[in-house]
């Protein structure tokens, strides 16, 4: 299971992956896509079900968070679609994902165990077409300092294995970063600390 002590974590890439299997004339396609949250996994089931609008089930699952996650069986018999799609996605401990499968009924009813079995089959023949990667969890801030302390906010930074993003000059210098979950409170003591020298939080995203 994801460790949420952990900045890493296992998700699919950006590129969409698609599979096809045929069981019993039934014909079942696949999807996997990379989504950042709840809206863009919801985003895509609905583009995904109308350009299949005329297929007999699109059932899907998908898992933002360990905790954040949905499925669906779009009509097919209840456990047996979008629940062992969510198991693969649960059992590679994969994040940030949706796998849609579309079924065109071919007139030959496969049961419960052979419903679960295709739509198993049709996700994991998808996620084995599919590159993973290993990505990293990362707090948004956007910091402000004074231009005599920056070498030092810079200093922190580096300390924490921040990422530096679009930084703006007026009287100050914004920085917007990216500072690893998990070394977060630590670098957010650090700016309060400072705060006197004139370096501050002034927004952040997590």
């Amino acid at each position: 299971m994801t460790d949420k002590n952990t900045d890493e974590y296992l998700t699919v890439s950006s590129q969409p992956v698609s599979s096809e299997i045929k069981v019993n004339d039934s014909k079942f396609i696949a999807h996997v896509f990379h989504v950042l949250n709840k809206h863009q996994a919801e985003s895509v089931y609905s583009n995904i079900k109308r350009k299949y609008h005329d297929a007999t089930h699109n059932c899907f699952a998908y898992r933002i968070s360990a905790d954040e996650f949905r499925y669906s069986d779009d009509g097919e018999p209840s456990g047996t679609a979008g629940l062992p799609i969510y198991k693969i996605l649960e059992n590679k401990d994969l994040l940030q994902t949706i796998i849609i499968v579309t079924r065109y009924f071919g007139g030959t009813k496969l049961g419960t165990g052979g419903l679960i079995r295709a739509y198993r089959d049709t996700a994991l023949d998808a996620l084995n077409k599919t590159k993973t990667e290993v990505k990293i969890r990362y707090v948004t801030v956007t910091v402000e300092t004074t231009y005599e302390n920056m070498s030092l906010l810079l200093d922190l930074v580096n300390k924490y294995n921040g990422i530096i993003g679009k930084t703006e000059y007026t009287d100050k210098i914004s920085f917007c970063l990216q500072i690893p979950t998990t070394k977060f409170e630590d670098f957010n003591n650090n700016i309060l600390a400072f705060s006197k020298r004139g370096i501050v939080i002034v927004d952040k995203d997590i």
